[in-house]
């Protein structure tokens, strides 16, 4: 039986939401231990050009709620992406997984072939429902969830692979 376009993201998204709240946990509690205000983890980048880390958590969320509305038809659930706080930034990881966990599995059932149109300014991407998953949303999610771990391991918190690979 072939696995599922469900199966393929939504688990996987779930288990990936769930690390990161460890990660941001850990990076919480080494910012106290070591007298570091929470703003320089929070606002910290790997390079004076890219997002910092409220942006990656914020991706994280986007790609994986925004999945279901493109492939599985979901309801949008609108966030501002205005987190400031490692508060803020679980609370929208515990929402984001809930919207996750709603999502009804036979949704994406025939969905491979359903036609996905991503519109950017000067540019439209046009992808199958399991093409889409594969190539774009489950990627650029994890390029996101990499991209806050290498954040957090720059400024000095003690994480390691077993961190990002979270309980297997």
């Amino acid at each position: 039986m072939p696995i599922s376009l469900y199966d393929l993201s939504v688990p996987l998204f779930i288990s990936n939401l769930t690390n990161l709240t460890s990660i941001l946990k850990k990076a919480e509690q080494y910012a106290d231990d070591n007298g570091i205000p929470h703003s320089d983890l929070l606002t910290a980048r790997l390079a004076a050009d890219m997002l910092p880390l409220t942006f990656q958590i914020q991706s994280c969320s986007n790609t994986s709620k925004n999945s279901l509305v493109r492939v599985a038809d979901a309801e949008a659930v609108p966030m501002e992406d205005n987190e400031s706080t490692f508060a803020e930034l679980q609370a929208r990881i515990a929402k984001t997984i809930d919207v996750l966990k709603d999502v009804d599995p036979s949704k994406f059932d025939g969905t491979e072939e359903k036609e996905v149109v991503m519109k950017f300014p000067g540019r439209e991407f046009k992808f199958t429902g399991q093409s889409y998953l594969l190539t774009f949303a489950i990627p650029n999610f994890f390029f996101h969830a990499t991209t806050a771990y290498d954040i957090l391991r720059s400024k000095g918190v003690p994480l390691g692979k077993g961190d990002f690979l979270g309980s297997l």
